[in-house]
């Protein structure tokens, strides 16, 4: 039996086609790794150089006129309080970090604590294509999932097969692709993951 299901993720209307079990019951050894290196490290590996556009937190313990949100202006800086213009085009976050706690100890702060994190990456997106409504590229966005990226594309149609998603990404420039159960995991059955920037989702069409 096929349905549509209409869900709401992030605010986003998502609407998948869901084919009462037809759960695979196997996954790609590529998925498990990928859930295991997100339930063992917390976290994604680092997503890559800043760039215009690109709009990021910086956090410093304790003093909130030195925390905020900026994004990378068309020359590649931000203006940063007490330190100014920083060229922060091609670093990463780790980077800034470091810079910005260097210049922070110079005069400002004795020992300061700061914390970057990427909110959306304008200059770099995700690629959802196949089977959904609205195939292209997204701006890329800290922690964004498989599911998420798949509402962006406006759900799947109903000729998809969505338990046989194909995720392409480049690792240590080499590209490799991982299939995701996509339907699994919306069913609950699977875990979500997270994606990085250039990633590609690829939705193949049904043989049924």
């Amino acid at each position: 039996m096929v349905q549509r299901v209409i869900a709401s993720i992030g605010g986003i209307a998502l609407i998948i086609v869901v084919t009462a079990g037809c759960g695979t019951g196997e996954v790609d050894p590529g998925y498990q790794a990928l859930v295991e290196q997100q339930t063992s490290e917390g976290q994604m590996p680092p997503t890559g150089q800043l760039g215009v556009g690109d709009k990021f937190s910086l956090r410093v313990y304790q003093e909130d006129s030195l925390s905020g949100e900026f994004t990378v202006d068309s020359s590649g800086t931000i203006n940063y309080p007490h330190i100014g213009r920083i060229n922060v085009a091609g670093m990463t976050c780790t980077d800034l970090e470091e810079y910005v706690t260097e210049g922070l100890r110079d005069g400002i702060l004795r020992s300061p604590s700061v914390s970057c994190n990427v909110i959306e990456y304008n200059s770099n997106q995700i690629f959802v294509f196949g089977e959904v409504e609205s195939p292209g590229g997204f701006p890329y966005r800290s922690e964004i999932t498989v599911i998420e990226a798949l509402a962006l594309a406006g759900g799947s149609s109903e000729r998809a097969n969505t338990n046989d998603t194909k995720l392409t990404r480049v690792v240590d420039g080499r590209e490799i692709q991982i299939s995701i159960p996509m339907q699994d995991i919306l069913e609950g059955r699977q875990q979500n993951v997270m994606l990085l920037p250039g990633d590609v989702l690829y939705v193949p069409q049904s043989a049924l």
